[in-house]
């Protein structure tokens, strides 16, 4: 018996089988730990965009938080404002009516003190042109001249008496 027999090597089925074998191992040698690194390369850019967008995410939510609290500042300023400026203004207003109705007493009272300086003039105007009737008549009446202290004297005793 032969040690080796080679009859079987002229099989195509053994040809076929050892291509594959070869091409099997050739393709575990330098295919499969490159596309493996392709795909460990991929996970990796993958997992950074996911690790990328959580970041981002937290950090809008950040933003979003600062700027809701910055708007909600914002609001509480602006009310304040507004606050601050009815009252200002209220202030304002109070202020302006009690100076119109301080002028307006001040008017009145004026007027009055006019009314009174006029009325007390008339009343002088008055009491001298009675007076000076009266001394015509007394002139007419006793045909003689009375002086003005004298006329000025009767007149007074006869309006007080007039008045009484």
């Amino acid at each position: 018996m032969e040690l080796f027999v080679l009859d079987y090597l002229h099989s195509q089925y053994f040809w076929t089988t050892l291509a594959f074998v070869i091409l099997l191992g050739v393709m575990w040698r330098f295919v499969v730990p490159a596309v493996l690194g392709v795909l460990d390369a991929r996970a990796a850019q993958i997992a950074g965009d996911l690790d990328a967008a959580e970041r981002s995410r937290v950090q809008a939510e950040g933003t979003l938080a600062e700027y809701a609290a910055q708007l909600a500042q914002a609001k509480k300023e602006a009310a304040e404002i507004v606050s601050r400026a009815r009252a200002e203004s209220e202030a304002l207003a109070n202020e302006r009516i009690r100076q119109v109705e301080a002028d307006l007493a001040r008017k009145a009272d004026e007027a009055r003190k006019s009314i009174e300086a006029a009325r007390d003039e008339a009343l002088r105007s008055v009491q001298k042109d009675v007076a000076e009737i009266a001394v015509l008549v007394a002139e007419k009446l006793l045909d003689a001249s009375v002086d003005a202290k004298v006329a000025a004297s009767l007149t007074d005793k006869a309006l007080a008496k007039g008045i009484n």
